[in-house]
């Protein structure tokens, strides 16, 4: 025999000599069938992937039919049937949701075989066969096929399930190489790979994603509006009153975070930049992201809060949370930490006033950002100090070994050169290393120019508290309702 066919049969085998603990399948059967007080309950499982149903015509009602007829004649009771359209057995069992009802099923002892036309109709996998055969073992459960032939109970016979299976799991796994190289190819070209796309866009003549001009405007002006808010509730009722869609924060979420909305495509290991015509600029979209990711806290009353989800508590680190208080007549706006109020868990016992947060940041945001950019300059060229340290301190180490090499005649002179060309050039490279990139001091800079206050009070408090957000990322506040430190974008 040869090696290779050895190989194969050891891992057959592997799983040929598992003992089964219950009697033959058909001896089984012979005894509930003469057994004229013991009715078999059957249950029915009909499985085709899309393209199997597609291509081979594997539909679901031929299979039920077959499956039905089968059981009518033996004179099984039916208890279930149990489909599972357009699923592959190639992936996890637990996505297919009839096949787990059936076996929940078997658990609770209400079926006595499980029918299928064929092996691969219930698996693709060796695995996954032998996790539900403990199962079945246990409620004394067997099963069935109407097109084929098995015999469970001596090792030829789970030798050639074995086999069945392997050869089955093969074709699924050369199958889904083969789809995925074309779907990769499709990517490539600009092609859809599903029917579905996102509003604003539709499938064309091409299969390639061509813009709603109407629609397309609606998404602009949804992303300028959650720019302009950063509330997801603001605006989903700015789109419910302005062009009467009746959408969900949820559906807002989805849309504002939709790269497709920038002409790229970026999903499961698949990348094109170009792959469809944009709707949103990639500068727009970042910044969206880059608020939405700040978990923007919502008040359900409505009311705005220019800090909340970026002022903190100094002691427990924890977001302060925004409330309203009645004073006179008039309503202050307040911060207070809840792992102190709600939990005990954090000293923090006193509420921050927002008008005086407010106040002092427009008293101090310049020599604070002016702090802020001479702390982080001073970090960036210490830590590329001692990344360029280490690396020309291994490089040189490498170069000396290299010369050792060479002196004690165990590399020739051609991979001598070679060699010491490529650490040469590593060498020179960590002298032009890239430096980290920095945040937009500039940008920040420009906003808070010298009429930063003057422009600031002509602001109403949904425009405070986006500018407040598009420069600061972090104000921490401690128990004595100090800030000890702020972290810009």
């Amino acid at each position: 025999m040869k090696p290779i066919r050895q190989q194969y049969f050891k891992y057959c085998c592997h799983y040929a000599i598992i003992p089964i603990k219950k009697e033959n399948t058909g001896d089984f059967m012979r005894k509930k069938e003469n057994n004229t007080n013991q009715l078999v309950r059957a249950a029915l499982y009909v499985r085709v992937s899309g393209e199997e149903q597609k291509i081979k015509g594997l539909s679901l009602e031929a299979q039920q039919e077959r499956l039905e007829a089968y059981a009518k004649e033996k004179g099984w009771i039916i208890v279930g049937i149990y489909i599972d359209a357009a699923k592959t057995a190639r992936k996890d069992m637990r996505k297919r949701v009839e096949f787990q009802r059936m076996i929940e099923a078997v658990k609770r002892d209400e079926v006595d075989v499980l029918l299928f036309c064929r092996l691969d109709r219930w698996f693709r996998s060796v695995a996954d066969y032998y996790k539900i055969m403990e199962i079945l073992d246990a409620h004394n459960c067997n099963w069935k096929t109407t097109d084929e032939e098995y015999d469970t109970s001596t090792a030829n016979g789970r030798l050639y399930i074995n086999v069945k299976l392997s050869i089955a799991q093969n074709e699924a796994d050369i199958c889904g190489e083969r789809i995925e190289v074309i779907f990769d190819s499709k990517i490539a070209h600009g092609t859809v790979i599903s029917g579905s796309c996102p509003f604003g866009y539709r499938i064309n003549d091409k299969k390639q994603l061509e813009v709603i001009e109407e629609q397309a405007n609606i998404v602009q002006d949804i992303f300028d509006c959650y720019e302009k808010s950063v509330s997801k509730y603001g605006t989903t009722k700015y789109v419910r009153e302005k062009y009467g869609i009746n959408w969900s924060p949820w559906t807002i979420g989805h849309i504002i975070s939709e790269k497709l909305y920038t002409g790229v495509y970026d999903r499961n290991d698949r990348y094109n930049d170009n792959f469809c015509p944009p709707i949103i600029n990639n500068e727009q979209f970042e910044r969206i992201q880059n608020l939405s990711q700040r978990n923007v806290y919502f008040a359900p009353s409505g009311r705005i809060y220019l800090f909340a989800s970026i002022i903190k508590c100094a002691e427990c680190e924890h977001n302060l949370i925004g409330y309203v208080a009645s004073h006179r007549e008039t309503n202050r706006h307040y911060y207070r930490c809840n792992q102190y109020a709600q939990r005990g868990r954090c000293s923090h016992n006193r509420s921050a006033r927002e008008d005086y947060i407010e106040q002092w940041l427009l008293d101090n945001i310049s020599a604070e950002f002016r702090r802020y950019r001479i702390e982080w300059e001073v970090r960036a060229a210490k830590k590329k100090q001692d990344t360029f340290s280490v690396d020309r301190a291994a490089i040189k180490r490498k170069l000396k070994k290299l010369k050792e090499l060479y002196i004690n005649d165990l590399i020739d002179l051609e991979d001598y050169r070679k060699d010491y060309q490529t650490y040469t050039a590593a060498l020179n490279q960590t002298l032009n290393q890239t430096k980290e990139e920095p945040p937009d001091f500039e940008a920040i800079e420009a906003v808070i120019g010298d009429n930063f206050g003057e422009v600031y009070r002509t602001f109403s408090r949904e425009e405070k508290r986006t500018l407040w957000r598009s420069i600061i990322k972090e104000i921490c506040i401690d128990k004595d309702n100090n800030i000890v430190s702020i972290v810009f974008v």
